[in-house]
């Protein structure tokens, strides 16, 4: 068959030429290019510089920076700022050194992740073992029927200005935020449980200062797994955000404080000020505290002095004073620091295709390239709820999605951008989960252009123009188009991908845009297609919002106004979906499997949404497994490859507790 090309085969060109200089590489860092390093244990610890305690410590030391501040009478003693029971970690390096800098990069305002991921802390954690640990909570408890969750705080915990955290901050977080309409018009579905097909918000009680309890009309089995338990904590500080609440604060003072920051109302004010990331003097529970707007071209953040974790011998983490986070709009530029030595250790912005460079400027950046295991699977999103109602017609067609999967060659792919380290694959959980599902991941894989061209012609869609594009069937004439939104650069695979697209007879614009216009046009539903990698599956039912499409109309758009519904019938996108589609199976299943408290039965539920999946291809998946790229510096210790990386509530190489991370030689890096 005659294969339409773009003018960009050049750049294919160049990647096959490319090809083999780049896989000696990766021979070298892998030991092999046969498969992706596996998952390793860590390594013993190094030798300590102290002899850690039989129980938990009693004993505390600080930074050097914060006992100045300290001896100057700026704070309180190290002792009078933890918690009773602070929370003791020891890194994988063992006990580390205080002081020092790290260094990473972001890409703008929208990129509000790359210090998230560093920076979050939850009540709960999912830890490098893959196991909830306790971290702002000290414990907690599940009633049997799964209705009913109960967190224990650490007792004399602050934010970090110093006044305390307790139920009180969660009450007003609940209440005054979640609650409030103005705030917050559509309560968030993990704070609901599903009664007789309806969502009912979670009741939330304080039996005391440090006791929060959130109390269900019906089982919410996986609320512990949220993102706002794992990744965050349900609080906010009263004591600083009830000043622009119209509920607390005096009116004519609000409406001063309004006019002067240029907001809208009292509600937009009070969600700016919310925002950490543009509000920094919000207090936070962070083990690192923002000092300028994240709209700097370099935004610092410094030690937290009233962290509420230790290491094992008293000493108040994090080891590393301060954060840079350094502005680039040119992933060259980020590249190009990286191999100067300018990244200390970020895996974000980190482009498989810049693996080579990477390697041959090893010892010339005094940095070394960690290989992680991405669980996430490269795929391609087709909006089924397009404004075009043609494109919907498309998009909705079963045999569409299967003859695109069929038409893409992932070998090429795989060879040529990946240096074959990839595996082809359906979005699905990875090979080593409990939840691993081959009938999905292993779905429709072949590399067969003439069953797709067949599938496609099946459809109706049979005449084509001068040109080989195929054409509407309604008698227009026109030609089938759309438009792939993407980054501001398009990736070598997402150019491959456009060149088989139009092998099979179809017009694909790429439109390169930055992450902040990406959301904007999810959010007005002003998008078709999207391509990259589809993540969250490390931990499959911790967020599966890719599979359910319940939440987040940010990315990811096969169904993105049915989700704007789903969050909230009254969303200016919002569509109901028909009554005959089958996402009403895969929601109706995952509300069954929240109310469901035994794991087993859970499971099953969830492997008939997958059976859904490998039916219909929502999402259509090419590979997965590669190489995850960490830069890591010399000499920056507590961070091991082989690991398992993901979004979001593993929180990709932070699943290691960065607090932990430190210099071999701190007053080198300042």
């Amino acid at each position: 068959m005659n294969r339409l090309r773009e003018v960009h085969v050049s750049r294919r060109t160049f990647l096959r030429l490319s090809a083999t200089t780049t896989a000696g590489i990766v021979a070298t860092a892998c030991g092999g290019a046969a498969a992706p390093p596996q998952a390793v244990a860590p390594a013993e610890p190094a030798a300590e510089a102290a002899v850690a305690p039989a129980g938990p410590p009693t004993q505390f030391n600080e930074a050097p920076m914060l006992a100045e501040r300290v001896a100057r009478g700026e704070l309180p003693p190290v002792d009078e700022r933890l918690p009773e029971n602070p929370l003791v970690i020891e890194g994988l390096d063992g006990i580390g050194n205080y002081g020092g800098l790290w260094r990473m990069g972001f890409s703008g305002q929208a990129d509000g992740t790359a210090a998230g991921q560093v920076v979050n802390r939850g009540l709960l954690s999912i830890d490098h073992n893959l196991e909830v640990v306790p971290m702002l909570a000290e414990s907690w408890e599940v009633s049997d029927d799964a209705t009913e969750f109960t967190f224990h705080l650490r007792r004399g915990i602050r934010w970090s200005d110093g006044e305390p955290l307790d139920a009180e901050d969660v009450l007003f977080w609940y209440y005054d935020i979640i609650r409030h309409q103005d705030l917050t018009p559509a309560v968030p579905e993990w704070l609901t449980s599903v009664v007789d097909g309806e969502r009912v918000p979670v009741e939330v009680t304080a039996p005391d200062a440090y006791t929060i309890k959130f109390t269900f009309a019906s089982p919410n089995s996986l609320f512990y797994l949220s993102g706002g338990i794992v990744l965050n904590i349900p609080a906010s500080p009263k004591h600083y955000m009830s000043q622009f609440h119209a509920d607390y604060a005096d009116e004519a003072e609000l409406e001063q404080t309004v006019a002067a920051a240029g907001a809208d109302n009292w509600a937009a004010l009070f969600q700016d000020k919310e925002n950490a990331r543009l509000n920094p003097d919000r207090p936070t529970h962070s083990p690192w505290v923002q000092t300028n707007a994240w709209d700097s071209e370099l935004v610092t953040f410094e030690r937290n002095p009233y962290f509420w974790t230790v290491d094992p011998v008293g000493n108040q983490l994090p080891y590393i004073d301060r954060l840079n986070f350094r502005l680039f709009q040119d992933p060259d530029v980020y590249a190009l620091w990286a191999v100067n030595g300018e990244i200390d250790c970020q895996a974000r912005h980190v482009r498989t295709s810049d693996l080579t460079v990477l390697k041959e400027g090893e010892a010339r950046g005094d940095y070394t390239v960690q290989f992680w295991r991405w669980t996430a699977v490269l795929g391609i999103h087709f909006n089924m709820t397009a404004k075009e109602p043609r494109l919907r017609e498309l998009f909705q067609a079963r045999d569409f999605r299967i003859a695109v999967s069929l038409g893409v060659d992932r070998d090429e792919i795989n060879e040529l951008v990946y240096n074959g380290l990839g595996t082809f694959m359906q979005y699905g959980p990875p090979a080593d989960s409990p939840l691993h599902y081959p009938k999905l991941s292993e779905a429709y894989l072949d590399y067969d252009p003439d069953q797709a061209n067949a599938l496609l012609d099946g459809l109706g869609y049979t005449e084509r123009d001068s040109e080989g594009y195929r054409l509407w069937n309604d008698g227009s004439g026109e030609r089938i188009r759309w438009t792939m939104l993407g980054g501001a650069q398009a990736s070598d695979e997402a150019l491959m991908v456009l060149d088989d697209l139009k092998a099979l007879g179809f017009e694909v614009n790429y439109r390169g845009v930055d992450r902040s216009l990406s959301i904007a046009s999810h959010q007005s539903n002003d998008v078709e297609c999207t391509m990259g990698f589809m993540d969250r599956n490390l931990v499959p039912l911790a967020d599966p919002q890719i599979w359910i499409k319940h939440t987040n109309i940010n990315d990811r758009p096969w169904a993105n106004a049915w989700t704007a519904w789903r969050i909230d019938p009254n969303h200016p996108i919002a569509e109901r979906p028909p009554d005959d589609h089958w996402i009403w199976d895969i929601w109706n299943l995952w509300d069954q499997i929240r109310l469901t408290a035994d794991e087993s039965a859970r499971n099953d539920l969830f492997f008939q949404i997958l059976d859904i999946w490998a039916e219909e291809l929502p999402s259509v998946g090419f590979l997965g497994e590669v190489p995850r790229l960490v830069v890591v510096k010399n000499g920056f210790k507590g961070i091991h490859a082989g690991y398992p990386w993901d979004c979001c509530s593993t929180i990709y190489e932070h699943i290691i507790d960065n607090a932990t991370w430190y210099w071999d030689d701190p007053d080198s890096h300042v």
